[in-house]
């Protein structure tokens, strides 16, 4: 789908959009969303972010899916400018360093040119960060920028985000007319004050009716020899021993039932910090010795039943079609 094929169909005469799922936990699935629930979406986003009908929005995420079609919403809610290109990790590079950007829409993978490039590129005054969460080294360098980047948390269902956290804040902080708590195995419960209701399947800690944590999801939690591992909260504690992605998940064992793998993506570059010699991992010798260098630091920071069993190097980890990684 095109921009312009999406926004001939929010201009149209049907009552509802259609959306497909990121398909990041299962199978996509297209979903009907009901205009005036996705226009309130748009009025949420375009209010906490002073959208008004001078601004110019730009989209790098696809219409494919929510992301990128609320772009359009907000632009058309707004009566504002909208531009975009087409999703690339290169992203911006048509657009002049005297333009100047309200809102862009952009996922993780996206950011690390966007700071490498900062200086050819338009001025922007809010980035918004979506698709999947940003890995330790990402994160430290937007602080360490200029950039007013915001992490989104939100699902097609929901009409994309429904709560926002400033890059480096803990907690994400939910729009206005949201509520969130939690059921009874710990997950996430979304509450929209015009009565819809959403329950997820994300693992989190709820301070108030407003501000949360996602801790996982409980569809992802490995059980491994009878003890369970949060494959979230491993990546979060380890992620800094990386400087390109990486992932913990699991795959069948005799032994232990299920065992915890991490695959890690070779590369020289990633986060824009070396941690380990990546050249040295063409060879497989090279790689089982920076498998063990790993194991080392890895002991240091988990338990024994949270290490990983198997260190696999990938060329690439599979991803959905909008940048999210697939477990």
């Amino acid at each position: 789908m095109t921009f312009e094929e999406f926004i001939e169909e929010w201009r149209g005469e049907s009552e509802f959009i259609e959306a497909r799922t990121s398909g990041s936990t299962g199978e996509p699935k297209l979903i009907r969303l009901p205009k005036p629930f996705v226009r309130a979406s748009a009025l949420r986003s375009n209010n906490f972010f002073c959208i008004n009908s001078q601004s110019r929005l730009h989209s790098c995420v696809a219409p494919d899916y929510i992301g990128g079609k609320m772009m359009a919403v907000r632009a058309e809610t707004a009566g504002c400018r909208l531009t975009w290109e087409t999703p690339s990790n290169a992203p911006l590079r048509g657009i002049g360093a005297k333009e100047k950007i309200d809102l862009l829409a952009v996922v993780p993978s996206q950011m690390l040119y966007i700071l490498e490039n900062k200086k050819d590129l338009p001025s922007i005054r809010t980035v918004i960060i979506g698709g999947s969460p940003i890995n330790a080294s990402l994160r430290d360098r937007i602080m360490a920028s200029d950039l007013c980047a915001y992490e989104t948390y939100g699902m097609t269902e929901t009409s994309s985000h429904i709560a926002l956290r400033k890059v480096g804040n803990e907690w994400f902080s939910t729009l206005e007319g949201i509520r969130v708590d939690k059921d009874d195995r710990g997950c996430l419960v979304i509450c929209f004050d015009t009565g819809e209701v959403f329950r997820t399947n994300d693992l989190a800690s709820v301070e108030s009716s407003n501000r949360f944590k996602i801790n996982g999801r409980i569809d992802n939690i490995i059980i491994t020899g009878g003890k369970k591992v949060n494959p979230i909260d491993v990546e979060c504690r380890i992620s800094h021993l990386f400087s390109t992605p990486f992932i913990i998940t699991s795959s069948p064992d005799l032994k232990w039932g299920m065992k915890v793998v991490l695959k890690v993506e070779r590369g020289e570059k990633a986060g824009g910090r070396p941690v380990e010699n990546h050249r040295a991992w063409e060879s497989e010798k090279k790689e089982e010795e920076a498998a063990s260098r790993l194991f080392e630091k890895l002991r240091e920071v988990l338990s024994s039943h949270e290490m990983p069993k198997v260190i696999e190097w990938v060329d690439k980890l599979p991803r959905t079609a909008n940048g999210k990684l697939k477990r």
